[in-house]
């Protein structure tokens, strides 16, 4: 369980940032919520309180991630944890993606990851405290993304991808500062972004995963908890899958 720490939840207006912001605000955290759609998450959050603060921005940008540290500085006095859910999906296959849309998806899943960790990171170096993090990757890195059926296509996968590299070599660079980071790759989530998926691809997810069902939020996010939790103390760098014993393929 977590409990009394600050985190930053982006991606916070819908899906499992808005599983993962509510559970923790519930379990007695203070917490800061980052998403592109800030009528969102004053109507998911309603209006800000002592343990709740607003920070609307796109994560693509060093001023969104900035100030989503600086709010919870200002508001709590530190920055414990960073969960990362913000992401942008891509259905189009080889043929469709430009180069526009590739770099948009690179831009927000990619750079955005590295911006909001790195404002976080600086907070916890200053002040000394051995904070936690969690980025998002995809269970598509590990068996391609063609597009087919509404699912992720090359540009999102390659993103995602890129989330994982991205975890071993920040790990490895923030280690000797005590700051751990991981990565939770989700199957097929009911949010938002899977709306555009096929009733076909749905079902296909359902019948690879050995559960025989696609995954809800909450689950996603109790996984990410525990990652940003002292009971996951010794582990960084590495990726969780989170997809009910599917096999990709």
């Amino acid at each position: 369980m977590l409990t009394s720490r600050t985190v930053i939840v982006s991606g916070a207006a819908s899906g499992i940032g808005r599983a993962c912001a509510k559970r923790l605000i519930r379990d007695g955290n203070q917490v800061v919520v980052v998403d592109l759609d800030g009528d969102r998450l004053q109507d998911e959050f309603g209006g800000e309180t002592n343990t709740l603060k607003f920070a609307p921005g796109d994560v693509a940008r060093s001023e969104t991630a900035n100030a989503a540290a600086q709010i919870a500085l200002d508001a709590f006095g530190r920055v414990d944890c960073l969960a990362h859910f913000a992401a942008a999906h891509s259905k189009l296959n080889w043929e469709s993606a430009d180069e526009d849309e590739f770099n948009r998806i690179l831009s927000i899943n990619v750079t955005g990851s590295f911006l909001m960790a790195k404002a976080a990171a600086k907070v916890m170096i200053d002040q000394g405290i051995k904070g936690a993090m969690v980025l998002t990757a995809s269970g598509g890195v590990f068996m391609g993304g063609t597009g087919e059926n509404g699912r992720g296509g090359p540009a999102y996968t390659t993103s995602k991808g890129g989330v994982l590299i991205l975890v071993r070599t920040l790990a490895k660079s923030w280690g000797k500062h005590g700051i751990r980071i991981n990565a939770i790759s989700p199957g097929v989530v009911e949010t938002a972004m899977t709306k555009e998926y096929t009733d076909e691809a749905m079902q296909g997810a359902a019948d690879r995963a050995a559960l025989r069902r696609v995954s809800q939020p909450e689950e996603q996010a109790a996984a990410a908890i525990w990652l940003l939790s002292d009971e996951a103390g010794f582990i960084t760098g590495e990726n969780t899958n989170i997809n009910g014993g599917a096999a990709f393929g």
